[in-house]
């Protein structure tokens, strides 16, 4: 009997484990906007309540442009039976908006109040950003460097998003990539592909490099030409084995138009914990266009662990089709980057991984909490059957030894 009680504790812990899976979330992460004057824009937002609490969520708008916000209402209250709310904030942007990206961020509270309706404190939160891009008067570039693969004796690839801000196309756009060690010493220089960039476009430039140095930390020096004008910046990067990998994607009981709930397993290959750790999904539009920006909670991995992190994408007003993605795992300064195809139909997402493999699960898929609980209840019907049959044994030897 002691056998079975603790197969039954154990049964009891996986469901207090799998129940608490979820938080509160919220869906986009992130609102981009091109700047018109006297544009006014009303944006809905989504709230969710995974894990089915009797909660309320006061709403909160910070940062530059949060004069230029007004949300409505600016409180929520859950049911355990509501899953999800949705708010919206309107956005009158003022004139006279320098040329550039101006932010703002409107943050979802949930609160503990007391029985008498006084606040208490403040749980857990989480927020969308606001972007507003200004457009500059002639060409002006925006970039950024990923570098996909960087391990000793193989080849890297070197990935340079532009996006154009300016109001003019640009005929030619090119990188010099040059790597040093961190003592400043140049380790190889990388030179990109040459494109052109239309307005509001956004390309990416790509460079490989034959990784001929030791493992460690090294620094890319990035210099971008584009039509007389030139953007230098730097970012570091690691060679060797990567502290965090992205082992699969799942996506359960999907449906195009509601929220798909993202859950991503990274794995900690580090001899330490890595905190901070969010996931961060881009889904491109057939213009090179951003179209989704989702982001994860952020949490803490124990060292050589795994660990799976939930985001939610609204796909309300998505197509059905093919779409170019990113999936960046971010942590203090570095991130795992993976390139991705997100195959979409009315009842189903794939997600694709480039050159290397990835789990995808759409709606007729199986769900994983589903298969944890039928994996116990098999778990504890052997262990029936086990005491059982040794219980018989032990009766039929009493037996025999009293004849």
């Amino acid at each position: 009997m002691k056998k079975i009680g603790l197969i039954l504790c154990s049964v009891v812990m996986l469901l207090i484990v799998i129940s608490n899976v979820c938080a509160l979330g919220i869906t986009p992460a992130r609102r981009t906007i091109d700047y018109e004057t006297g544009k006014n824009s009303v944006v809905p937002i989504s709230v969710l309540n995974s894990d089915h609490k009797n909660i309320e969520v006061v709403l909160m708008v910070q940062g530059e442009l949060n004069k230029s916000i007004k949300v409505s209402p600016a409180k929520l209250v859950f049911e355990p039976s509501e899953e999800s709310k949705t708010f919206e904030y309107k956005l009158d942007l003022p004139s006279g908006l320098t040329p550039g990206l101006h932010t703002a961020e409107v943050v979802a509270l949930e609160v503990q109040t007391s029985e008498g309706g006084d606040f208490v404190g403040a749980t857990v939160a989480v927020a969308t950003q606001v972007h507003v891009n200004v457009p500059y008067p002639g060409k002006y570039l925006d970039a950024d460097l990923n570098v996909l693969n960087a391990e000793q004796g193989g080849v890297a690839n070197f990935i340079v998003p532009i996006v154009n801000r300016g109001k003019l196309g640009i005929g030619g756009a090119r990188a010099l990539i040059d790597v040093y060690n961190l003592d400043y010493e140049k380790k190889a220089s990388i030179e990109t592909d040459l494109l052109e960039v239309g307005a509001k476009q956004r390309r990416e430039l790509s460079g490989q490099w034959s990784v001929d140095v030791n493992p460690g930390n090294y620094i890319a020096k990035v210099t971008l030409m584009y039509d007389g004008e030139t953007l230098v910046f730097e970012k570091q990067f690691s060679v060797g084995s990567r502290s965090l990998s992205i082992e699969s994607i799942f996506v359960n009981n999907f449906q195009l138009g509601q929220i798909a709930k993202l859950q991503i397993l990274v794995e900690n290959k580090w001899g330490e914990e890595v905190k901070g750790v969010f996931a961060n999904l881009l889904v491109y539009n057939h213009e090179n266009q951003v179209m989704a920006d989702v982001k994860s909670s952020t949490e803490n991995i124990p060292s050589l662990e795994k660990k799976e992190l939930i985001a939610y994408w609204d796909t309300v007003g998505v197509e059905e089709g093919e779409y170019d993605g990113k999936l960046m795992v971010k942590y203090g300064q570095k991130s795992s980057d993976k390139n991705l195809v997100l195959k979409v139909s009315e009842d189903r997402l794939d997600v694709v991984g480039v050159g290397y493999a990835i789990s995808p699960r759409g709606g007729n898929g199986v769900d994983i909490t589903m298969v944890l609980l039928i994996l116990v209840v098999i778990l504890l019907v052997v262990n029936l059957a086990w005491f059982v049959f040794f219980k018989r044994i032990n009766s039929k030897s009493k037996k025999a030894r009293k004849k």
